[in-house]
């Protein structure tokens, strides 16, 4: 793997540890149910390579009892989706879909995949409903395509409804919502007896826990509704480090009456599962000889670290721009003496991820690590009043807390000057593309009543990060991966030396307050401080 040499002491999680773990615990104990809140896609180079074929391979063998959707599994699309759908219903693993209905894409109608909207076991005699929810934020940060996403609560409601005249009294919800929107569901949902969350990757432990991790709350959270009933909400932290366990004691009358549990640390004491190990190897090889490959050379930082590329111009996507920038660039135009059919590349600062260091061999692995996330190409033609409102939104609202948002604009192309001292909707103090239509290209102001070619990406074009665009903007793509536009942009232009040099330029942005972001993981009783490089290796390595 991409990785420096993998130190056990170190190494947290894994599906081979967590199926393992599994099967002890369902070995042990009685009526048990093994759940997960989604975000299955993306997040490592595995997937990123692969795709949905190794989450499928790996989901198949999991013991899941059922699972919820995340907003990266819609990511790729329906046609990314429905594939690995359809290998869970060969697998029977049931995938919930209360707000979903996906009878409007017509990827779904010819797979034949429909996602119940609830699953009933019956314990003793009491039966026991599983529910599962999507953000309905996915419109706008992935590409549901025909896929609606209903409002979570009153779907919740009506579903329950419908189960209460089946004699069904106990109502688990598993949600790719968010730790708070999961209190807002519990009070909107009064049937509701516990959630199991997911989105927020929130950290809940009572006690102290065996990593130096600050809890947010306990484990579970108890959310006391104004009518003196109560419903229980757990979520287990980010990256699988830990594997969720809550054990419950329900009345003959349906009621939750006692609760003990808390998160299992996945550490390296723990056993993995050797037929797991064994499945992966093949995929393994796969990954090992894809993220190894050499694909060109850097002579400068190419910085995005710290999120970095959300709030100021950073030359790790400057360069992602400039490679989308010249695919288009590079292709004749049918209007006389225009060098480019394209005014300027657009994407948002989310797309960067991991910096790449200065050095001779840069890998694939590298790229995926800086763009983890990949998309097609758009281009859009698009009024100059509506680019301006883009660039608008892009800095609307502000915030460096609870976190900074992806939908801050990086550029090729284009010059652009914000003043945060002015409020929403008059930060863009100017704004210049090139001139496409012209035998030397000079940056212009943007004119309102122009129109402009702009490449970006699908997601952004689609909605993503909240992107809105109306009926005049028209768009159009051949499906060319922006990945691989990168990469072999890379790979012409190296060895790369890509400047920060005034595309982006903020005036009065607000100062960033006192770090208030949880620490990273030490072990007990050492002082072994994960780094930031190892905690990176972590997220990346040692998922699968």
């Amino acid at each position: 793997m991409h990785r420096k040499k993998r130190n056990e002491s170190k190494c947290y999680g894994g599906v081979a540890r967590i199926a393992q773990t599994v099967r002890e615990l369902k070995n042990n104990t009685t009526n048990t149910l093994f759940l997960n809140a989604g975000d299955f896609f993306q997040g490592t180079l595995w997937y990123s390579i692969l795709k949905h074929n190794i989450v499928s391979a790996v989901m198949a063998n999991m013991s899941y009892d059922a699972v919820c959707l995340g907003n990266h599994e819609f990511d790729d699309g329906p046609e990314g989706l429905v594939p690995f759908l359809v290998e869970m219903q060969e697998a029977n693993v049931t995938v919930l879909g209360t707000n979903l209905n996906t009878s409007t894409e017509p990827l779904f109608e010819n797979a034949s995949i429909t996602l119940p909207k609830s699953k009933v076991y019956t314990y003793s005699g009491i039966k026991v409903a599983l529910l599962g929810v999507v953000t309905t934020e996915t419109i706008t940060i992935a590409r549901p395509g025909g896929v609606q996403i209903l409002p979570e609560a009153q779907s919740i409601n009506s579903e329950i409804e419908k189960l209460k005249k089946d004699n069904v009294s106990v109502f688990i919800l598993v949600s790719h919502v968010g730790f708070d929107v999961d209190q807002t569901l519990a009070d909107q949902c009064p049937d509701l007896d516990l959630i199991v969350g997911g989105h927020t990757n929130t950290f809940l432990y009572t006690g102290s826990p065996p990593v130096k991790v600050k809890p947010e709350e306990p484990y579970p959270f108890v959310h006391n509704r104004t009518d003196g009933t109560r419903c229980l909400i757990v979520q287990d932290y980010r990256f699988r480090m830990f594997l969720g366990f809550l054990q419950l004691e329900i009345s003959e009358s349906g009621n939750i009456t006692r609760w003990s549990g808390n998160p299992i640390l996945l550490s390296q004491n723990l056993t993995e599962d050797q037929t797991m190990l064994d499945n992966l190897e093949p995929y393994k090889k796969v990954v090992e000889a894809a993220v190894n490959k050499v694909v060109g050379s850097t002579k400068v930082l190419l910085e995005a670290n710290g999120k970095l590329c959300r709030y100021k111009e950073c030359n790790s996507v400057n360069l992602m721009a400039d490679a989308f920038f010249d695919y288009y660039a590079n292709r004749n135009s049918s209007v006389p003496h225009a060098w480019s059919i394209v005014n300027a590349a657009v994407v948002n600062g989310g797309i960067g991820r991991d910096s790449i260091d200065q050095k001779p061999n840069v890998t694939l692995g590298d790229l995926l690590g800086a763009m983890p996330y990949d998309s097609d190409l758009v281009v859009m033609n698009i009024s100059g009043f509506n680019l301006q409102q883009m660039f608008e939104y892009s800095v609307e609202n502000f915030t460096w807390y609870p976190d900074l948002n992806g939908k801050f604009l990086q550029v090729a192309g284009a010059r652009v000057v914000y003043n945060f001292s002015l409020p929403n909707g008059c930060r863009v103090v100017s704004l210049k593309v090139l001139c496409a239509n012209c035998s030397v290209p000079v940056y212009e102001d943007v004119v309102a009543n122009k129109t402009y070619s702009i490449v970006t990406t699908a997601f952004i074009a689609n909605g993503g990060d909240g992107f809105k665009f109306d009926k005049s903007v028209t768009k159009r793509t051949d499906g060319v991966s922006a990945f691989d536009v990168y990469t072999q942009y890379f790979t012409k232009m190296s060895p790369i030396k890509t400047p920060e040099e005034g595309r982006v330029i903020v005036l009065d942005l607000p100062p960033r307050p006192n770090s208030t972001t949880t620490p990273e993981p030490t072990t007990n009783g050492t002082a072994m401080v994960m780094s930031r490089d190892d905690w990176r290796s972590m997220r990346r390595d040692h998922i699968w």
